[in-house]
């Protein structure tokens, strides 16, 4: 039975209600799905923000073991042959010992004849790329240009490397490296 109040509003009786009966059965089943969805959604949550975490930590290391190479790559340009020492210093500052070892065989080689032609260099990293890399180590090519004045001349040099970097007590070092063609 249909009333109609003071403002003409119909009103449905008591008699006429619908209602909507969702068996027991029916809601628990539904809760269950929404609850193993939310769980879900959760998980994928979470789990994405690990992998971005994880990539974010491993990018910044990429970076780390970049900005070695590259003031590696800076140091060795930069020669004073009337202070081969500092020179030879600040470059196995960056070296592991392996490389400090195979490259102070160099420098005793190169010493007497930069000291003499007074070699004097600088240089510019160009580009850094990381070719490969773990958590303790990496690949790193390195795209500088060198300018060295001797007392025969001046010559623009241009070199391409392939640093190895390594992890040692949780810094970088240089451990090798090697020209591109």
């Amino acid at each position: 039975m249909t009333q109609v109040d003071g403002a003409g509003v119909e009103h449905l009786g008591a008699q006429e209600r619908v209602g909507l009966r969702v068996p027991a059965r029916t809601l628990r089943g539904l809760s269950a799905v929404l609850a193993v969805l939310l769980v879900l959604a959760l998980a994928f949550v979470s789990w994405g923000w690990v992998q971005t975490r994880e990539n974010q930590t491993a990018e910044r290391e990429r970076a780390a073991a970049s900005a070695v190479a590259s003031q590696f790559a800076l140091r060795m340009d930069d020669v004073d042959g009337t202070d081969f020492d500092t020179y030879i210093k600040g470059v196995n500052e960056l070296l592991t010992t392996k490389a400090k070892t195979k490259n102070q065989q160099t420098f005793d080689v190169v010493k007497q004849s930069y000291e003499t032609a007074k070699v004097k260099g600088s240089g510019k990293v160009l580009l850094t790329a990381v070719g490969d890399s773990d958590s303790d180590s990496a690949t790193v090519l390195v795209v500088h240009d060198a300018d060295v004045t001797t007392t025969q001349g001046s010559i623009e040099h241009h070199y391409r490397w392939s640093v190895d970097v390594v992890k040692v007590n949780g810094t970088w070092l240089v451990d090798d490296f090697n020209p591109v063609n």
